[in-house]
């Protein structure tokens, strides 16, 4: 079921450094769509914020529908788009 929640409601709901569980829902060639639960705005995982160290690749995604977990880096208003991470280090250090 998706919330009808505007913007500024998601915005104060969901803290930034949060570790949430969300499903893969396209590829793109520079990260990924996530739908995140009760949310009716994707997230996104930018190429950068899937590793450490080394280069990711569209080859390595994870495959669509696919239950993924992910931190919430920040909330960038044009656009409305939440970002977030998949970095072993973000996840370590998320609440």
């Amino acid at each position: 079921m998706i919330n009808e929640q505007s913007w500024d409601e998601i915005q104060k709901s969901l803290k930034v450094g949060t570790k949430l569980e969300g499903v893969v829902a396209k590829h793109w060639p520079f990260g990924i769509f996530v739908t995140l639960p009760g949310i009716k705005f994707m997230g996104l995982v930018e190429l950068p914020d899937f590793k450490d160290e080394g280069d990711m690749t569209s080859s390595e995604y994870p495959a669509v529908g696919s239950s993924v977990d992910v931190v919430l880096l920040a909330f960038k208003e044009a656009g409305q788009q939440i970002w977030l991470g998949r970095k072993p280090s973000q996840l370590n250090q998320s609440k």
